[in-house]
This record gives structure tokens, sequence and C-alpha cells, in this order.
């Protein structure tokens, strides 16, 4: 400690050096943020979509292919399929993998070959796989089209410009967006139907209404209720409704239903008389979000932060037109936003009291002060240490930042502690008493900082299914304590004896 009172300048500007680069490890993207790392829980879900036409049979059969696939895979344990789901052309898988500790790969190692063998083997259908993670708020969700931790919310009025200019961003971001994976859409192709454009003019003329035309037209292939066959031996004794149809109109072609008969002010008119059939698709569902059409894309980031791909998916985004359509980043990505404003206010506010509860407890706003330069001390290893750990910014990381902040206080307090009560009671002068305080303290800084580094090793090694999640907040508190330790033991005395060397800071004399 002598030597670096004496050479305060030489390790004063290298630790401010290395503060600087660790906060510079953020906005280079050397450390990346997210809102919650992802975790391997030992299982995963499969969601298939046919096209909208596809019946009951096809879908089973590209369920039955993924099975086949899965049976081959040694880390797997069982699945579960549900075929047919909301509609005739979804299923479901669920498949549960071997412990992690049991199994040579990860889960993500074995769904990236599921996507790959569906991506060979399915070419008319959709294929999605979801790793399940831990439920925390922000992180679960749908996991039907547009869901993912990435989550784009493109807004328009125009339905046709919006679903043309989703269909371009969902395509830029399959192949453009590096690490993306699993991009989809919330819109869904509408199911084939038939329509009925009237000629109102014409309807007035044969005497009719469109509500006769409705009827009839709705009657004749959905059938009219006629009666109720009373305790129906077929139905378990049961009333049976009765309703009748036309014969065949499951099998109507177009000309069949020009053909229907309808009664118009006494005499048979036919369908075509007053109106044209035609064949279109009528959407599944209408989204709106503040009055304007929405559609949803999501995706999951792998191999990235989550923070990463949005930016280069911002930066896609604007070097395209897009033709008055909006966009807005939602689920996690506006999550992550919140979550960290928030974490960031409480640290703020949490040093405000430190220094209000320690400046009443002194008596003095100097030793607060320079007992503040604890944290951006621990700030250079929580950081440096997440880079070399290949972690990120989080949720569970801020936290840590929290908890470090308390912990790295005590090597301060501790050292300047002693350091006044030699002055006041021994009356030394500065320099002789934070060099004693320190070789005094240096035993108990050195314990505590020792044991809790020891404990939080198992939670930094993710040694449990699911751990990956704290381990970013435990590397932040051991990183923060391993640097802070070390600093503060020739920084802070560094500060506390200018500080008192210099007129604006010195005690005045009763």
């Amino acid at each position: 400690m002598t030597w670096s009172l004496d050479h305060a300048r030489k390790l004063v500007i290298p630790v401010l050096i290395l503060f600087i680069a660790a906060g510079a490890l953020i906005p280079t993207g050397l450390v990346g943020s997210e809102f919650m790392l992802q975790t391997d829980e030992s299982s995963f879900r499969i969601t298939i979509e046919l096209p909208t036409n596809a019946n009951l049979t096809r879908t089973d059969k590209v369920a039955r292919q993924l099975e086949g696939y899965l049976k081959t895979l040694p880390e797997v344990t069982y699945y579960t399929s549900m075929i047919g789901g909301k509609s005739l052309n979804q299923a479901n898988i669920q498949v549960t993998l071997k412990d992690r500790r049991n199994r040579s790969r990860t889960i993500w190692q074995v769904t990236n070959d599921v996507r790959r063998f569906a991506s060979d083997h399915i070419y008319d259908g959709d294929v999605r796989i979801k790793e399940d993670q831990a439920s925390v708020s922000g992180t679960t969700g749908s996991f039907g089209g547009g869901s993912g931790n990435l989550r784009l919310e493109l807004r328009g009025k125009d339905s046709e410009a919006l679903l043309a200019q989703s269909r371009a961003i969902e395509q830029m971001m399959k192949t453009d967006i590096t690490g993306l994976r699993d991009v989809s859409s919330s819109y869904q192709e509408g199911m084939p139907e038939y329509q009925l454009v009237v000629d109102r003019h014409k309807l007035k003329q044969h005497g009719t209404s469109l509500s006769d035309l409705n009827d009839t037209f709705s009657n004749a292939i959905s059938g009219q209720k006629a009666g109720v066959l009373a305790n129906d031996a077929k139905n378990d004794n049961n009333d049976t409704d009765i309703y009748v149809r036309l014969k065949g109109a499951d099998a109507f072609r177009l000309s069949d239903l020009e053909t229907i008969p309808l009664n118009a002010n006494g005499h048979i008119i036919y369908i075509a008389d007053v109106a044209k059939v035609q064949a279109g698709t009528g959407p599944v569902t209408i989204r709106r979000t503040d009055k304007e059409r929405s559609i949803t894309l999501g995706g999951s980031p792998q191999g990235r932060p989550l923070n990463e791909v949005i930016q280069d998916v911002t930066n896609h985004l604007n070097a395209m037109d897009l033709h008055g359509v909006t966009f807005c980043f939602t689920g996690q990505a506006d999550q992550m936003t919140t979550t960290f404003t928030d974490l960031g206010e409480a640290l703020l506010l949490s040093l405000i009291l430190i220094f209000m509860i320690l400046a009443i407890l002194y008596e003095s706003v100097k030793t607060p002060f320079i007992r503040m330069f604890s944290l951006p001390l621990g700030l250079i290893g929580s950081l440096f240490l997440l880079f070399l750990t290949n972690n990120t910014l989080n949720l569970y990381s801020l936290i840590g930042i929290l908890v470090m902040d308390g912990l790295v206080a005590k090597n301060g307090t501790l050292l300047l502690d002693y350091t006044l009560t030699l002055m006041h009671e021994q009356g030394l002068d500065p320099r002789s008493a934070v060099i004693q305080a320190g070789r005094v303290r240096l035993r108990p800084i050195f314990m505590t900082t020792l044991t809790m580094v020891v404990g939080m090793l198992p939670t930094a090694l993710s040694m449990t299914a699911g751990s990956e999640m704290r381990a970013s907040m435990a590397v932040v508190v051991i990183g923060g304590l391993l640097t802070s330790t070390v600093f503060t033991l020739v920084i802070i005395p560094i500060l506390f004896v200018f500080m008192e060397k210099h007129s604006l800071f010195r005690r005045k004399s009763a």
C-alpha cells in the first residue's frame, strides 16, 4: 500500500482505462443484452401447420414422419402427439429428452437436427420448434404464428399492402438475419369458400330480398331444422335434431350453386338470376391494434443476444420501403427495455439511499463519497467476466449488479471506518492511518470475499438443469468481488489521502 500511495498516478490511470474499456464492452456488442437467458429444460415442442386445405390424414402422415425421426434420436425419452389441434391442418408433438447430465448433446443441438430433417422432408407446411423455458414473466406466450423471443408487430391501414410487406419482411428475417430461427407470422391463409356477389337491382325486380336469398342459400348447403326425433335408439335414446338440405350439398360445384331455386314473390327463380357465385377465401382472423390492421412476426434468436438481432432487423427495415406500414418490437424486446429501465432506477435509488445513510452515520459527505467508488471498481470485474464467460447483460445479471454493490461496499466500509478510528483515537495522520488500517483489515476483507466467491461458484458453473438462467448473476457477483477487493485496497486509500490533503475536503477545526 505504501508503494501505491507513492505512485498514485501509475495506478489510477490504468484503473480508469480498465473502467472505460469495461464500459465499452456493452455498446460495442462484446457483451450483449437480452431479457432472459435460454436454458436447457430437457423438453421441446414441435408445431406442424400445413396448408388450410390439408385434411386430417395428411396432417397425421407428416406427424408420423417426424415421430419416426424422433425414434432415431438417442436423447429422446418419449414424446406425445396431438393431431388436429385447432384445425385439421395442425398438429403438436411434445418431446421430452434425457436429463442433461445423461446426454452428450444440448437441447439446441437436438432441435437443430429436427429442424434440418423437417426442412429436408416436409415441403408444403410450416414446422416450428420451441425449447421449453422456465416460466418467468415475459418469457412465455402462445406458440402460434408470430410467437418467439423476438416479436415484430407490423401495422397499416391498407390490408393488402400490410400483407405484402409482412411477407417480404418475413422472408428477409429468414434469409438475411443471422442467428434467427423459427420465423413465423400470425397471418393465416383464408379458408376456401364460395361467395355471393348480389345484384340488388335484380333482387328488387324479382320481388325478393337479401334475407330470402341468404336463408335459401344457407339452408340448401347447411340444412334447415325440420323437427326432433324423440328417444332416438341410435343416439342412446336421446333426442336427435332433424335437418333437411339438398341432396349431395357437400359436393356441390359452382354450377350447382347457381341453379339453387329461390322463391321470389310466388314464382321460382335461380340464384344465378340475382347473384353471382364465385370461389374465394375468407380470413380466419382479423387482428387490429390501435384501430389499425396488424400482423405479428416472430422468431427465436440462437447464438446471438436479443439486442443484436433487434438492431440487425431494425437496420434492414430502415433500408426497406414499407409503403406506409409501421413497425414496433413487442414481447421480450419491450419487456427488456422496461426491465432494464426499472432496474437502473432501482440501482440509482439504492446508491442515493446508501449515501444518505452513510452520511448520517459518519456525519460527513466525504467518506460516503469515497466509498461510492467501490461500485465502478466492481463493475470492471463484472463486465470483463461476463465477456470471458460469454454471458450477457440480462435480468439476472442486473440483479447481480444490485447484489454486488451491497457486497463490495463492505470492503471500503471496513477500510475507511478503521482508518477514521485510528485518526480520531490515536491521532495518526491520514497516510499512516490508512496504511495501518489496510494491514489490519486485509485479512477479514480477503476471508469474506473468498467465502462469497466460493459460495457463488456452483451457481456460476450452472451444474444443475435450468441453472444457466442464474449463472450470469453469480458471474457478475464473483467478478465484482474480485476486482473490487484488489482495487479497493489501493484506489480507495489514494482517494482518501488525496481528499484529506486538499482544503476543499479537509475538516474545519473547532
